[in-house]
């Protein structure tokens, strides 16, 4: 069965003498893999839409529980992520994160199009680099399930706090910093578990830092950069949120973003 399909090339390898493996995220089917027979040669016609980050049309058929790629034509190739090494090791992350939230043959259009958007805006430089990011893991984490509970303090139930706030990871909810610091908890201070053996990560955040993730939990995708914060430090603690409660959540760690902490600017 011969067969089209619109997707993004989010990994892909090299395989036998002169194959490549590619992982392409689509829409309608989730994640796909697929077999391109000698797609590693320069006479092959499938050479140009095997590269990661390429947004093409797949030709492809199935063959004894395989996908094998016959063809295609490119509609994005997002050249522009190779001419910095930053926002390509960025690009490198977003698109290892979003085939680590996705599945096969699992539909996943707000996936796909906010991966697209945030390649898009990265190449661009839309945005700086580091709000680009928190967004796309906060969006991951609603996508997934474990979104934090923002609207207020888990203990006393307040919704406003001059002091700013605590996010409690592992718990996915905030602290106020009176209840925080009336609890006799500290920050240089947190046992590493609590009593059911969960790890203790607890991140400030600032009313700039918290009205950003809010923002991003909410907003429709077209939308979804079009907020600010009020400073560097504010930033710095939605980067550092926004990263840590990720990949807490989903156990790994990855080196892509390891590779990004190397290069970043």
């Amino acid at each position: 069965m011969r067969a089209t399909c619109d997707g993004l090339v989010i990994r892909e390898a090299a395989y036998g003498e002169n194959d490549r493996l590619i992982t392409v995220l689509t829409a309608e089917q989730g994640k796909m893999l697929f077999t391109a027979k000698g797609a590693r040669s320069l006479r092959s016609k499938t050479m140009s839409v095997c590269r990661l980050f390429t947004y093409a049309n797949f030709e492809y058929y199935e063959k004894n529980g395989r996908r094998w790629l016959s063809g295609g034509s490119v509609n994005d190739s997002f050249f522009g992520l190779t001419e910095n090494m930053e926002g390509f090791a960025l690009a490198s992350y977003i698109v290892q994160l979003a085939a680590e939230i996705t599945g096969e043959d699992v539909p996943c259009p707000e996936v796909m199009r906010m991966t697209l958007n945030t390649l898009y805006a990265i190449e661009k430089r839309l945005k700086p680099y580091g709000q680009l990011k928190s967004a796309y893991e906060i969006f991951a984490a609603n996508i997934s399930g474990f979104s934090p509970e923002l609207c207020g303090c888990s203990e006393c139930g307040c919704e406003q706090s001059d002091r700013g706030w605590w996010l409690d990871v592992m718990n996915g909810h905030l602290v106020c910093a009176a209840c925080f610091s009336e609890s006799g908890r500290s920050a240089s201070q947190l046992p590493t578990t609590d009593s059911l053996m969960t790890a203790n990560i607890f991140l400030p955040l600032d009313g700039s830092a918290l009205a950003a993730w809010r923002y991003v939990s909410s907003a429709p995708l077209k939308r979804i950069f079009a907020f600010g914060v009020s400073d560097g430090d504010s930033m710095r603690a939605l980067e550092r949120s926004a990263e840590t409660y990720i990949t807490n959540h989903l156990e790994r760690s990855f080196d892509t973003l390891d590779f990004y902490h190397t290069v970043k600017e």
